[in-house]
């Protein structure tokens, strides 16, 4: 795979529309900052990273009159809850989001609507239940995985990496595949390539460390940057796959006339 390419453009389709994907990605930019913002909040009373009443003579966010109370065990459970549910819906969004990024790389949508784009997880009912079914699946499966050694678990995350895109594709074919199969299929997808998708991961990695010294402002671009290339890894290896496969399937579908049959019509000229 021609990875240095395959990030060309998707750099050049992010400058040449990035008001686009900048509403495009904000609910997930929006959720991304909070949780990264949750890092700064105290677990102990009184105590602070980032204490902005000191700083601007106010009253402190942590100030007992608030009730914050982050040695009480509900409250650290109620809070870890809320990270744990908006990293849920962070990533649905996000798979959303990818759906739409597959479609913008095949010409199959354009460049409008972004913010109902955003919510494509949410607006069709087989999409969301495959998603949070899909995941949960692979979740397990790369658990058990892991159980034996670290690096087989990493190895099938990848090779599960690709089930959520297929499932999309058979919905939209009206194909609908069971989850299983999805995963299966995702793992024949990957056979080969998951060395690829690694190395593009930590191609990235650079501008990962970059943003955090940025206080996470350059994910503006990093992100959809990111998550636009691995839409268009999945384009490259998937449609490049499936091609020669439709064109042998469409030859064989074809009338094959035998040697008696071009005989006989020889004989009948």
């Amino acid at each position: 795979m021609d990875r240095p390419q395959l990030k060309l453009e998707m750099r050049r389709m992010l400058n040449s529309h990035f008001p686009f994907f900048i509403l495009l990605f904000l609910p997930v930019l929006v959720i991304e900052f909070g949780l990264n913002l949750a890092q700064y909040l105290p677990w102990s009373h009184g105590s602070s990273y980032l204490n902005i009443g000191n700083y601007w003579n106010a009253p402190s966010i942590y100030d007992s009159r608030f009730n914050f109370d982050y040695t009480d065990p509900k409250a650290i459970t109620a809070f870890l809850g809320l990270l744990l549910l908006l990293a849920i819906i962070s990533s649905l969004l996000l798979t959303g989001i990818q759906f739409a990024s597959i479609d913008l790389i095949r010409n199959k949508t354009t460049f409008d609507q972004p913010v109902n784009k955003s919510f494509t997880i949410f607006n069709n009912g087989d999409y969301f239940i495959g998603t949070i079914m899909i995941g949960l699946i692979t979740s397990i499966l790369t658990f058990l995985w892991s159980l034996l050694l670290f690096i087989p678990g990493i190895i099938k995350g990848y090779a599960y990496s690709q089930a959520i895109f297929i499932y999309r594709d058979a919905l939209d074919k009206g194909e609908k595949i069971g989850y299983i199969e999805a995963i299966t299929k995702s793992r024949e997808l990957m056979d080969g390539n998951k060395m690829d998708f690694f190395v593009l991961y930590l191609s990235f990695l650079g501008w990962f460390i970059l943003s955090s010294f940025t206080l996470n402002i350059l994910d503006l671009w990093v992100v959809p940057y990111y998550n636009l290339a691995v839409a268009n890894f999945y384009v490259k290896i998937h449609d490049d796959q499936s091609e020669p496969l439709q064109t042998i399937l469409a030859d064989f579908n074809q009338p094959h006339h035998s040697e008696d049959d071009h005989s006989s019509s020889n004989d009948q000229k």
